[in-house]
């Protein structure tokens, strides 16, 4: 990561959450809050109007209740991360933004310490999720066929890693390699499958059985 600061975009319906988001991580140095949003429209007129590192959101919004902002900002805005901040960890929810590309889910019970580190996480590559919704995540999908041509074996490894929420240094360190190496292997692996993100690339590995957790 360079000098310049993270810019994000908080997105709540609640003017008062989104303000004391803002201000929460707007005392940290390395964090730069650009604004807030309460609407779709109004999200994606900021991302039009300036450069948006992060996207902090959650998965619904009142103008738009069936979870379309995630993919939007994912296929039109692809250096932008999005990370989802919820209330919620149903099925639908949790499915819905990782289906739709969201690059980590945290949900509002934690904290603040974790917002940022996720922050962070995302603008750096990293997969950023709470426990819970890994769990989520594994539970709704089914093995399929296994394919073990598709990719390396170094690159199965490194998948079936982020599938048990390791970061990259982590994987790193377990792997002897360099986070670089790491973050190659991730690339790989987004390109391989067609994915737009480390967590799609683990919905979709653990459902069509490319890799087996638990």
């Amino acid at each position: 990561m360079d000098d310049s600061p993270i810019t994000v975009l908080i997105v709540d319906d609640h003017d008062m959450v989104a303000q004391a988001l803002a201000q929460a991580l707007s005392s940290r140095p390395d964090v730069e809050v650009v604004g807030t949003a309460r609407t779709k429209a109004r999200v994606m007129a900021a991302l039009a109007a300036q450069v948006v590192d992060v996207v902090i959101t959650e998965v619904r919004l009142n103008d738009d209740i069936e979870g379309a902002l995630i993919g939007e900002v994912v296929q039109q805005w692809p250096d932008t991360k999005v990370l989802v901040l919820s209330s919620s960890s149903d099925d639908w929810s949790v499915s819905r933004a990782v289906e739709s590309g969201c690059h980590g889910y945290l949900l509002k019970d934690q904290h603040l310490d974790d917002l940022y580190d996720g922050v962070v996480g995302v603008y750096q590559g990293d997969a950023t999720f709470a426990p819970t919704v890994i769990s989520r995540v594994l539970k709704l999908l089914r093995p399929g066929a296994v394919n073990n041509e598709l990719l390396t074996p170094r690159e199965t490894d490194v998948l079936r890693k982020l599938a048990e929420g390791q970061s990259t240094e982590q994987i790193a360190n377990e792997l002897f390699v360099s986070v670089n190496t790491v973050r190659n292997h991730v690339n790989n692996i987004i390109r391989k499958l067609h994915v737009h993100s480390r967590l799609e690339a683990v919905s979709y590995a653990i459902k069509t059985g490319l890799i087996r957790v638990g």
